[in-house]
């Protein structure tokens, strides 16, 4: 395919070799399938911020119906200057919408991370299109813990220290070791670079939506073949269950995002962590075969 304004055959060919990641299937295909998305419905991109610790996306289509997607700053992995996408102004408003999902494949992780909530805001888009339904309000979290208690896992591991769901583990008694890459956020949890030992043991496997900017799903995921269930949970995980089919995840926990301007404002003064307690949430199983989207 040929994105708008860039002369290539893939989203991939959109970076220079240069610039971009040598392969990542998967997420070529999430960026596709965005894509795609956009042909069929088309969006206008309204706003886009590089937030602390989230960063977001806002989308409207020619009726005016907004959608809000978010994604987690790569704190720690972005502070120092990297290349950026050829012919992308540095304005925002001149950015061709259909251009910035590519930009997952980017070697800078600012970049992955505006890419990811552009296509956190598509899907989001799409939820709403297709009278999306999920969990109230302060159910949400409790939700997901009860679902993970009832698959009567006896070794799961959790990829990233998400201290809320892992503490509603502990409280359920679901046997469980926590991994996370950010030595500020490793309290009670052990290094990542261990990660490989316990991996092919576990027989459920949570992981955070981080690991879709840091390249780090698709290994992971061929490490834990023998887990019954494969949960990618968080705001960051946002992307359409359709644009995920095949990927290897069997299920995804993630925010759809009803109240657009509380949310922003919540995420600009950083009260980020309230969006679990007021945004629908919602668990649902994934096509485990590359189908496509429809």
């Amino acid at each position: 395919m040929t994105w708008p304004g860039i002369q290539s055959s893939s989203p991939c060919d959109a970076m220079t070799d240069t610039h971009r990641w040598l392969s990542d299937p998967l997420l070529e295909t999430l960026a596709h399938r965005a894509v795609d998305d956009l042909a069929g419905h088309p969006l206008i991109l309204e706003d886009l911020s590089l937030g602390q610790p989230i960063s977001w996306a806002l989308v409207r289509d020619r009726e005016g119906r907004r959608a809000l997607g978010l994604a987690l700053t790569p704190v720690g992995e972005s502070s120092l200057p990297g290349p950026r996408h050829d012919g992308l102004p540095l304005d925002w408003k001149e950015w061709p919408l259909p251009a910035l999902p590519g930009r997952i494949l980017a070697d800078h992780p600012l970049e992955r991370c505006l890419a990811l909530a552009v296509i956190n805001a598509i899907s989001q888009h799409r939820l709403a299109r297709e009278g999306f339904a999920g969990v109230e309000t302060t159910e949400v979290r409790p939700s997901v813990v009860r679902w993970v208690r009832e698959q009567e896992a006896r070794r799961v591991v959790v990829i990233g220290n998400m201290r809320p769901l892992v503490a509603g583990l502990a409280e359920a008694g679901v046997p469980h070791v926590v991994f996370e890459r950010s030595p500020g956020h490793r309290t009670g949890a052990l290094p990542d670079a261990q990660e490989w030992a316990w991996l092919p043991k576990a027989d459920g496997l949570i992981l955070t939506g981080a690991t879709l900017l840091n390249h780090t799903l698709a290994p992971i995921l061929a490490l834990a073949r023998a887990a019954r269930f494969k949960l990618l949970v968080g705001f960051s995980a946002q992307a359409h269950p359709a644009f995920l089919a095949g990927c290897g995840v069997t299920h995804v926990f993630s925010l759809h995002i009803r109240d657009i301007d509380r949310t922003r404002r919540l995420l600009q003064v950083g009260h980020w962590d309230s969006m679990f307690e007021t945004e629908m949430g919602y668990l649902t199983a994934l096509r485990l075969t590359d189908a496509p989207t429809p």
